[in-house]
């Protein structure tokens, strides 16, 4: 019954919305346009009470709308829009992209880039998880990315650009994918929170080198990660490196696969990394055949 109420509170207040932007305003259209946008916003409000997710994005939608036509007010449009998108991510993820990309514009215009950059974040997450659209995630990163850099947010930024490396990886642009890794290791060098994770980050570009084929850069940076951080050479993810790269330059697949199960047998590989070793394998496996 409380649905019921609601989604009939809501069709109520739709009415109102559309009678008073039928009317004179003593005040001026603005401020019509605005007091239509906040009725809107109580109906997709009353909609989400009664778990009408498509029909509550779609009055947040109308209430964005007529907030940009009260004097451009970006801030409250962009909430809207950000509301929407809430609502259409339970059914239409596409939807609610859509919605994303226009609060974005609206960040951009008034300057307000970490807001802008959160939502191209939320709008990455969907396009990888929910969507399956890896080239547009990879995207919406990069772009959520800079705006974090931009505005001065460096560990959102730089969560942001290990996502445009693994998916830069995942579509085979390893060049991409070795900056970034690297990019974010340089930064976490002299971070005593973030230099935990330097092994990590040099395991995961260590290993993009590796899909590249050229072995003479990829000792050139297995070198240089020693230099950044001392005590890289006595990690498990060095010797699974050094182990890899001898096993190649040895043609030997049996060594390939020692080094991968000592690893993993005390570290549990997660299956980004799994899938990069097997297209190591497969390129030894090819140039055996040659």
């Amino acid at each position: 019954m409380v649905g019921a109420g609601s989604e009939q509170q809501a069709r109520e207040l739709i009415t109102q919305a559309q009678k008073k932007l039928k009317s004179w305003s003593f005040f001026g259209p603005s401020n019509k346009y605005e007091d239509a946008a906040e009725l809107y916003e109580k109906a997709g409000n009353m909609y989400k009470l009664a778990q009408q997710w498509s029909l509550a994005g779609d009055a947040f939608i109308e209430a964005a709308k007529l907030f940009e036509q009260a004097n451009g007010a970006k801030f409250d449009g962009s909430r809207a829009y950000e509301n929407a998108a809430k609502c259409y991510k339970r059914h239409d993820p596409r939807a609610a992209v859509k919605a994303l990309h226009e609060a974005i514009a609206l960040d951009q215009d008034g300057g307000n880039f970490r807001q802008a950059a959160r939502h191209y974040q939320e709008a990455a997450e969907l396009l990888e998880t929910e969507i399956d659209d890896p080239k547009a995630a990879y995207d919406a990163y990069g772009h959520a990315a800079e705006l974090f850099s931009a505005d001065e947010s460096p560990a959102m930024a730089n969560k942001c650009f290990l996502k445009v490396a693994q998916i830069a990886a995942d579509l085979n642009m390893y060049d991409v994918a070795i900056e970034k890794f690297e990019r974010v290791a340089s930064a976490a060098v002299d971070d005593n929170l973030l230099k935990w994770s330097l092994k990590e980050y040099f395991l995961k570009a260590g290993l993009c080198h590796l899909c590249t084929d050229d072995m003479v850069r990829s000792r050139q940076a297995l070198n240089s990660y020693c230099g950044m951080d001392m005590s890289f050479e006595q990690t498990r993810e060095y010797q699974l490196l050094k182990g890899v790269m001898d096993a190649i330059d040895n043609g030997d697949v049996e060594q390939f696969t020692q080094a991968v199960y000592d690893y993993d047998k005390l570290t549990k590989l997660d299956s980004w990394k799994t899938a990069i070793l097997l297209k190591i394998k497969k390129n030894m496996d090819q140039d055996d055949l040659r």
